[in-house]
């Protein structure tokens, strides 16, 4: 299991108790049980489960047993304040990480630091071009500038886990957004891949700025050193998210008209050239300081309650969203939106 902690990248290896497999162990009583054997169960349902919170309550037994395990240890070893230095993109994908094993021979819970090399399945976070996307693997825009992670100051974050983040950035001082990873995860293939491929068909389809309402592609990030391609940075566009910022009860008729005329248009002129949205639903629409809105977040997937599983990335499936945007919009009620 790989957290943050004050700041600290932390990874910490669970062997199964026969070194091999926690099967030998399963015939037992729970209570009986090598406590290492039972953590790992739980955490591999982690990766099976469905249910969110299920899932988030799996994880946080083990982390629970962690931090109980390694408090004495990690107090030690990490900052009790974070640093108030300027934060670039290379400190969020790049950062150190602490190894540790957790020991249960003993009876009690305990960890102990090991070496990189010596902790499970960590290959991965050690190998900085190891997962990584070239641009061959990617169809990019030749034109478009790369700027490295020291290049990038990071603002405000959005979203962030082990190597890996969302954030409002300050690049050649000029307000972006960027999504990057510097972890194993392949972009080729993945959410963040899709976006940064389908913001770069965008700008081929639409080269004028004001053409089309989706945030301009202006960058791509790579890594200095292997040249592999991390990630991307896109128009930074200020205002409020119409699935979780705007009071729609108190919004006028007729803005509401105007917004619903907007996101009908953007998703037509994207399906004239072949685009599809993805995973179309308020949340994934900005309302900008012009009162205007934008398309955003081209990452693929979909959204329960907004596009069926069936018809996700397709045109169908953004018909099907955009009917229920604007059902949403031409309602009274307030409504919660996922």
């Amino acid at each position: 299991m790989t957290f943050e902690l004050h700041g600290t990248h932390i990874h910490v290896s669970i062997f199964p108790s026969n070194g091999l497999s926690t099967k030998d162990s399963n015939h037992l009583q729970p209570k009986d049980r090598p406590l290492q054997d039972h953590l790992i169960d739980i955490f591999s349902q982690v990766f099976k489960c469905e249910d969110s919170e299920e899932r988030k309550s799996l994880h946080d037994e083990v982390l629970g047993v962690i931090l109980k395990a390694g408090k004495p240890l990690f107090s030690q070893l990490t900052p009790k304040t974070p640093t108030r230095e300027r934060s670039t993109l290379h400190r969020f994908l790049f950062a150190e990480i602490l190894y540790f094993r957790l020991d249960c021979d003993s009876g009690a819970a305990s960890v102990v630091p090991v070496e990189p090399e010596e902790a499970y399945a960590a290959g991965h976070l050690i190998n900085r071009e190891l997962g990584q996307t070239s641009e061959e693997e990617l169809d990019l825009c030749e034109h478009i500038p790369r700027y490295t992670p020291e290049d990038i100051v990071v603002k405000n974050v959005f979203m962030k886990g082990v190597r890996h983040v969302t954030a409002a950035v300050l690049v050649d001082g000029r307000d972006m957004f960027c999504k990057a990873q510097g972890g194993p995860s392949q972009l080729r293939g993945g959410p963040e891949g899709r976006e940064l491929e389908y913001l770069g068909k965008i700008l081929k389809a639409f080269p004028q700025q004001d053409s089309v309402r989706v945030p301009q592609l202006l960058g791509y990030i790579h890594d200095k050193d292997t040249k592999r391609i991390l990630g991307f940075l896109r128009q930074w566009v200020p205002g409020q998210n119409l699935g979780i910022e705007i009071d729609l009860a108190a919004t006028a008729t007729e803005t509401k008209q105007k917004w619903a005329s907007q996101i009908r248009e953007s998703v037509q002129l994207l399906h004239k050239h072949g685009l599809v949205w993805g995973d179309a639903k308020p949340c994934n629409v900005i309302i900008d300081e012009q009162d205007d809105a934008w398309l955003i977040d081209f990452g693929g997937g979909f959204t329960t309650g907004w596009v069926d599983s069936q018809l996700a990335e397709t045109i169908e499936g953004d018909e099907q969203a955009l009917e229920r945007i604007m059902a949403l919009l031409s309602s009274k009620d307030n409504a919660i939106l996922y």
